[in-house]
């Protein structure tokens, strides 16, 4: 019974192999081609690099950051919330960070108005830090919150 069962497992495995070497041949050949279009995309951005004078390419990466700064931001009442209660925050200690008004957060999360253009930003701003940058911000307008 023994020599059945080895002879089943072992028939299991080769197929298991022959099974998975198909796809592992397939994600490959796709690697080598993102690596080989990645290094061609990369030359060539070396060759405009070094075609553009420097101070075009400056204006270029400014008209870009100015478009950034003028793109739709999207902050939504649910989205208001959820990241406050990331931070774990409640209403009054987001509106100390955010430098508005209670009332401000409450309307936003009920979803009876909606932040302003420069509102929204410093929402995107404090979603944006990372830990010890909020900590850094929280410390100082403050705000201390209770561990869990």
């Amino acid at each position: 019974m023994a020599n059945f069962q080895q002879i089943l497992n072992d028939e299991i495995r080769r197929l298991a192999r022959k099974e998975t070497s198909g796809t592992v041949k397939e994600i490959k050949a796709q690697l080598v081609e993102l690596r080989r279009v990645t290094s061609e995309l990369n030359r060539r951005l070396k060759a405009l690099e070094s075609a553009v004078p420097r101070e075009q390419q400056q204006k270029v990466v400014a008209s870009v950051e100015e478009a950034e700064s003028t793109k739709v931001l999207r902050v939504t009442a649910e989205r208001i919330v959820k990241w406050r209660k990331n931070i774990g925050l409640n209403k009054s200690q987001y509106a100390t960070l955010l430098g508005v008004n209670l009332l401000s957060v409450i309307r936003w999360e009920s979803g009876q108005s909606t932040p302003r253009e420069e509102q929204k930003r410093r929402i995107v701003a404090v979603r944006d830090m990372g830990k010890r940058e909020l900590a850094k911000l929280m410390a100082e307008k403050n705000i201390t919150v209770k561990s869990k």
